[in-house]
């Protein structure tokens, strides 16, 4: 079960990290993408992880993709940034990720 919820986290800090490299996140200081968004591991017992960004404007940003994003950080910004990963071509990262964790983890 340790082996599982290691690669729980793991894939959740995958995750993460894919998201702050795909430049999706609207970015004006850095804020939200780099120090505002982390890893949440408060739940492995019962096998849940999240990926959370804790600020007031998040949730603004997130559900009104129709606001104009400056794009000079990241050329992709906009608002419903998990998509991709939810319904979208990286559907299976977050899936594919733990797996490959966990069996680097049984391996070893």
């Amino acid at each position: 079960m340790e082996k599982a919820q290691r690669a729980l986290g793991g894939a959740a800090t995958d995750l993460r990290e894919d998201l702050a490299r795909s430049g999706t996140m609207p970015i004006r200081s850095g804020h939200l993408q780099n120090a505002a968004t982390r890893v949440w591991l408060g739940d492995l017992r019962r096998n849940r992880a999240a990926v959370v960004s804790d600020t007031v404007y998040a949730r603004r940003k997130y559900f009104n993709p129709q606001f104009e994003f400056n794009r000079g950080v990241n050329a992709m910004a906009g608002g419903r940034w998990f998509d991709p990963y939810i319904s979208g071509g990286k559907r299976g990262l977050v899936r594919d990720k733990f797996v490959a964790r966990l069996r680097d983890a049984v391996k070893s």
